[in-house]
């Protein structure tokens, strides 16, 4: 073969074989984890002041312990300086949450990798009813202190759904409601305004947790989004 030839195809081969290797490496791009969690339906990354950081340590402490002990390990998966003195405590310290918020800074290729199964497990919790229904652009939360009228709407609509009988025009209400109301039996024939009772049990459940496993299905979600919103 021409000596001239062979270089030329020796050359194509070389570029083409670069061209490849830029591909591949351009195709395995990465993403903080922070970023992927956005995705997340029913999860939510946890600042340093959550409530729910001891829960997420005894996840951890749990996933630590010796089979059939009730003892933890000598060495964690993070490696935590602090791991021996803390392991037998309920508490979340400081190192751990850290430990948390530098893991989930981690840039990886896609959710099926160990680092983010680990960042879920343990440095996250489930969204507030609150969180996932501002997701919700048709409906806003009620304020406490305005919206009066539409209090009114709210509590009506509550009012309704408790309606046990209604017989020569009177009504009659179910002794109980869903919420525990105090004074329900004295409060539930008055239509002209949301008693004080009824908006701090809106409050109460709108800051509660969900079921993550069933998102805008869970029972308190759907009571929040019927009763106390506009």
């Amino acid at each position: 073969m021409n000596v001239k030839i062979l270089g030329v195809i020796v050359s194509l081969g070389a570029s083409t074989t670069g061209g490849l290797y830029l591909a591949l490496k351009k195709n395995k791009s990465t993403t903080p984890i922070t970023e992927l969690f956005k995705k997340e339906k029913g999860w939510k990354l946890m600042d340093s002041n959550d409530e729910k950081w001891n829960e997420a340590w005894e996840r951890y402490r749990n996933d630590h312990k010796n089979t059939g002990e009730n003892s933890y390990r000598d060495t964690d998966k993070w490696g935590l300086s602090n791991w021996k003195d803390k392991r037998n405590e309920s508490a979340a310290f400081e190192e751990f949450k850290r430990e948390c918020e530098k893991r989930s800074k981690m840039k990886i290729s896609n959710i099926e990798q160990q680092e983010y199964g680990d960042v879920k497990k343990y440095c996250s919790r489930p969204k507030k009813v609150l969180e996932l229904l501002s997701e919700d652009t048709s409906k806003k939360l009620l304020d406490k202190n305005r919206d009066s009228e539409k209090w009114k709407e709210a509590w009506n609509k509550y009012r309704s759904y408790h309606i046990e009988s209604t017989k020569d025009n009177t009504i009659t209400y179910k002794n109980q409601d869903t919420w525990s109301m105090k004074n329900w039996s004295s409060k539930n024939s008055d239509a002209n305004a949301a008693p004080d009772d009824y908006k701090n049990e809106c409050e109460k459940r709108w800051n509660s947790y969900i079921d993550p496993m069933k998102l805008t299905e869970d029972e308190t979600f759907q009571q929040v989004r019927d009763w106390c919103t506009k």
